[in-house]
């Protein structure tokens, strides 16, 4: 689970977040920060000032520290005034610039900083350290402190002007970089090539890499490898600062890269979606031993949808580094469910009040509010481009087969190489892609090949959305004959799986379950607990146990914890009286998959393993040459 961080902003005038009420200059961030919104509602500019920004440099854990520096801020005026001191407001400023300051730049215990390093700075002020007193700035206890975080050691910008090939003929010019300087950075000796990413340099810095140390050519050995696991289907890759004629007779001057076996080719006769993979990933690879900030326009540019999913997932597994995008694209809103080192943000302009001629820019998070494919623009005609899909019952079901698709992978790694590194190019949303339906809408879908009509009762055409699925159904539906008769009539017995237990729940591991179970426990109300002993889990000792046809997880758990003296009719953790699905399904399936990521030896049990090895042939299937 990551922790909560939080950018201080103070400095981006017209901006605020509905993140904090109390304390708008604060935006919450974690590993992967999508700004969405619509064109021209600031997202750009936003992240050109926070990258550019020369004070506070950093990211914070102690969002109270950063509130009493504001008071600080709003204080200073009103001691100078109240006081009767001479204290000038440049003094003023500069006094609250340089607390700043040091905070961004100081490691330490924030308590041990402020009782010495701020003390040390106002005592020559002794008139406001007197009056800060009374606001409890100086009086923080160890209970109250985080640590404050390393800031970054360097911001990194990737304009939208970004490409491998060089535009222009003439020697060390960089037209991209000029451009972004003249447009947005006015010195240009603090924003340069050492900062700003365009493509253009990374010739050149390939040759000072391989002609260089041996641990610099096996960093450019590693980034391949990587490079052929996310993007190349594993096929071997070398990057070549090739140095002789081109086929016209000219010095080279661009990158040239060797695929496989086959021959080495001129960088520009690849795609453009992979250049911009190479542009995207290589310095952030390279600099992977700090932690650093990188601000993305537009990650998307000329990539599949698939592709685009892979970059984000290289940079959440192979780099440390934080990142802020702009984007359009929809295909990356799923991230936010799927792990909890995505924030996605939503930019609203708005004239101000009483100034019709001038905007304010509100920033608000957002997960999947219905406002969301709005602001991207995206239609509901919108059609899937993957080439399978997964029929799955709902979001938890999507949420936990990717969990587990993603464990099988790592198992794999290990007992069975070849099959590994098969099956880790498969890209979610090109290689294959989840659709969500409800169990009890399943009879108003069609799966035959002929069409459906839209007038009848199964007017909905399945093979309209994609001709290839696996459809993954709860056990529960044997109960109805006549459903799993038409399904059996009407897609191929590769096609469906019918689970040979109540429902996904029941193929979570039996740790996993109790450890949530135990947590929302301590949450509930005491009326609600007093028939229930939460330490009768103890007695669960089969790893079978969950592994039920009829009845769901919290009926399996209710059994198990009520007290053998109690006569209540009321539920612990089943929705009801009746087969005992979990209550409050969604929130259950996000604490476990929390736990999942901070136990990270957890276990697949034997049906989920067979669920991933089903889903992978399936997957392989239809993506083989």
């Amino acid at each position: 689970m990551t922790e909560k961080l939080y950018y201080w902003a103070e400095n981006l005038e017209n901006y605020s977040s509905d993140n904090d009420v109390e304390f708008e200059e604060v935006i919450e961030i974690k590993r992967l920060n999508f700004f969405i919104g619509k064109n021209n509602a600031g997202k750009s500019r936003f992240i050109r000032n926070l990258f550019s920004s020369t004070y506070p440099s950093g990211i914070y854990k102690y969002k109270k520290l950063l509130k009493n520096i504001n008071i600080l801020k709003n204080k200073l005026p009103q001691i100078n005034e109240i006081l009767g001191y001479s204290t000038t407001n440049s003094e003023i400023k500069s006094l609250y610039k340089d607390l700043i300051k040091m905070l961004s730049e100081t490691r330490v215990d924030p308590l041990i900083y402020i009782n010495s390093a701020i003390k040390g700075q106002l005592e020559n002020n002794l008139h406001i350290y007197q009056y800060l007193e009374n606001y409890s700035l100086f009086e923080l206890t160890d209970d109250d402190v985080q640590n404050i975080s390393g800031f970054f050691e360097i911001k990194f910008y990737i304009p939208i002007l970004r490409g491998m090939r060089p535009v222009t003929e003439q020697q060390n010019i960089q037209p991209y970089i000029e451009r972004a300087q003249k447009d947005y950075f006015s010195d240009k000796n603090k924003f340069d090539s050492k900062n700003i990413i365009t493509g253009e340099t990374l010739y050149h810095e390939l040759q000072i890499h391989l002609f260089g140390k041996p641990v610099h050519r096996e960093l450019i050995k590693s980034y391949e490898e990587k490079l052929s696991q996310y993007f190349f289907d594993n096929e071997p890759i070398t990057l070549i600062p090739y140095i002789g004629k081109d086929d016209n007779g000219h010095d080279n001057d661009v990158v040239h890269i060797k695929i496989g076996e086959d021959d080495q080719f001129p960088i520009h006769k690849l795609g453009d979606g992979l250049q911009q993979a190479i542009i995207l990933t290589y310095e952030a690879f390279i600099k992977k031993d700090r932690t650093h900030a990188f601000f993305i326009e537009e990650p998307e540019l000329h990539m599949h949808a698939g592709m685009v999913r892979q970059l984000m997932n290289f940079y959440l597994n192979e780099t440390p580094h934080y990142y802020f995008f702009t984007t359009h694209s929809n295909h990356l809103l799923d991230m936010a469910d799927e792990s909890d080192q995505v924030m996605i943000q939503k930019f609203v302009k708005q004239p101000k009040e009483n100034k019709s001629d001038e905007f304010d820019f509100k920033i608000h998070r957002c997960d999947r509010d219905r406002d969301l494919l709005a602001s991207l623009g995206v239609r509901p005609s919108s059609v899937y481009l993957a080439n399978c899909t997964i029929w799955v019952e709902g979001i938890t079901d999507r949420l936990y087969i990717t969990k587990y698709m993603e464990k099988y992978l790592a198992e794999l790694e290990s007992a069975d190489v070849e099959l590994y590194k098969k099956y880790r190019r498969f890209m979610p949303n090109y290689h294959y892609t989840f659709v969500e339906y409800a169990g009890s809408n399943l009879v108003h879908w069609s799966f035959s090949d002929d069409y459906a009509d839209q007038l009848e009762d199964k007017g909905l055409s399945a093979k309209a959305v994609a001709s290839e699925m696996l459809l993954i159904a709860d056990g529960d539906i044997q109960s109805k004959a006549d459903r799993v008769q038409v399904l059996k009539s009407e897609l191929k017995k590769g096609n469906y799986l019918i689970l040979e237990c109540k429902e996904t729940e029941n193929t979570l591991p039996k740790d996993s379950i109790i450890r949530v179970a135990t947590q929302r426990f301590k949450r509930m109300k005491s009326k609600t607990k007093d028939s229930y002993d939460i330490s009768l889990t103890n007695n669960i000792t089969s790893e079978n146990y969950f592994d039920h046809k009829e009845y769901g997880i919290g009926k399996l758990l209710d059994i198990k914890l009520k007290k053998p003296s109690s006569k209540t009719t009321q539920s612990l953790f089943a929705d009801g009286q009746g087969v005992g699905t979990i209550k409050y399904k969604l929130d259950f399936c996000r604490e476990i998959i929390k736990d999942f990521d901070e136990n990270p030896d957890w276990e697949l049990t034997p049906k989920a393993k067979d669920l991933c090895i089903r889903i992978f042939k399936l997957i392989e299937k239809c993506n083989s040459n």
